[in-house]
């Protein structure tokens, strides 16, 4: 690693004054809704847990493979990134209050993800890849959630994480590799529009690191299900989004031997797709190309938006406005409704700048 002066450095820095990927991502899809959150610093009230089965997963999949890094063995790495998600989970336990009601709900999550964190670490094939190691000021470090800071006028700089950086031990392919724990998959067409993963290619570029290109790598948040038993002792054949190994250990957790169903549901479970890695190359003046013409453009944009007299328009549209976490208030305002009165029951006002972590994207 050549430029260890990109690295974000955090005893030194703090993000104020900065520009992050998911503030320009949402600075780009609509500026009011980035008004909301980045200068009026309004939250919901009433929002789903910040815990959720991708923070988790993400958390699993880091420490996982900073111990495959350590050569500590694939069986020794999914144990290290299982008992890192407890660790996660029951510091939330410990400083977020739950209803009586609300504690199987809960329980309920953590026994999804690490099902869910389980199936994928064995189908993302960690042995396929290595670590690529890098050097601060001299000191080996694994390319993993690297926190990256790189020039960004006329911000203070443009900052995010990268997952990681892995090379495909067969090909010799470096790949700079973002996990996603989604409810469903993107195809694979979205990728030439991911604009979060042309900003790693360039951070990767000013740190001299050299890639091949990026990898989006997606996994579903949802756990196998487990098939239903009959009233004459035997299991569901129906189809069900679960794998053959799920369905064959529920066979044998109720004493049922599973040969007898294995060549039908094998093929039946087969097609069902859980996961998708997604590549996609951008040579170095394309990556350029898109910081110059969007990036730069975006964050200049920015900057201007914070001024008092700035006018920032709202993007409408279904795709845009059905997942806003501030579709109340702004209809409010568009229909001359009590505004105010949404703002003060439904929204409170964080005390610091909006800082939102990157692992909420995969939500």
């Amino acid at each position: 690693m050549k430029n260890t002066r990109y690295l974000f450095d955090e005893e030194k820095q703090t993000p104020e004054g900065m520009v992050s990927v998911s503030q320009l991502q949402t600075f780009l899809s609509c500026k009011k809704k980035w008004e909301y959150n980045y200068i009026e610093n309004l939250k919901p009230r009433v929002e789903r847990s910040y815990l959720t089965i991708g923070k988790l997963c993400h958390k699993g999949m880091q420490t996982a493979m900073q111990s495959m890094w350590a050569n500590n063995g694939w069986n020794a790495a999914l144990c290290a990134g299982i008992e890192a998600m407890q660790r996660e989970y029951d510091e939330y336990c410990m400083v977020t209050p739950h209803l009586e009601e609300e504690i199987p709900e809960f329980e309920q999550l953590w026994d999804d993800a690490e099902s869910v964190f389980r199936q994928a670490f064995e189908e993302f094939e960690p042995w396929k890849y290595e670590v690529v190691t890098l050097y601060d000021k001299g000191k080996p470090i694994p390319a993993l959630e690297l926190h990256f800071r790189v020039p960004c006028p006329p911000t203070k700089g443009l900052h995010g994480y990268i997952d990681a950086i892995l090379k495909d031990k067969q090909t010799g392919f470096t790949w700079c590799t973002d996990y996603k724990f989604r409810k469903s998959l993107s195809p694979d067409e979205d990728e030439a529009n991911n604009i979060q993963n042309a900003v790693y290619a360039y951070a990767c570029s000013k740190m001299g690191v050299d890639i091949t290109g990026t990898m989006t790598w997606q996994h579903l948040n949802t756990p196998a299900a487990e098939p239903s038993l009959l009233k004459n002792g035997g299991v569901s054949r129906a189809k069900i989004k679960t794998t053959w190994e799920k369905y064959a250990a529920s066979c044998r957790k109720n004493g049922i031997d599973p040969e007898p169903y294995r060549e039908e549901m094998q093929e039946k479970l087969a097609d069902i797709e859980w996961y998708r890695a997604t590549y996609e190359y951008r040579n170095q003046e394309t990556v350029d190309r898109i910081w110059k013409e969007c990036v730069l453009p975006g964050a200049k944009a920015i900057k201007s938006a914070h001024g008092k007299n700035a006018v920032n328009f709202r993007s409408l549209y279904p795709w845009n406005c059905k997942m806003c976490q501030f579709q109340s208030i702004c209809q409010a305002e568009l229909r001359d409704h009590d505004a105010e009165y949404i703002r003060q029951t439904e929204y409170i006002r964080r005390d610091h700048p909006a800082r939102q972590p990157k692992e909420q994207e995969d939500a």
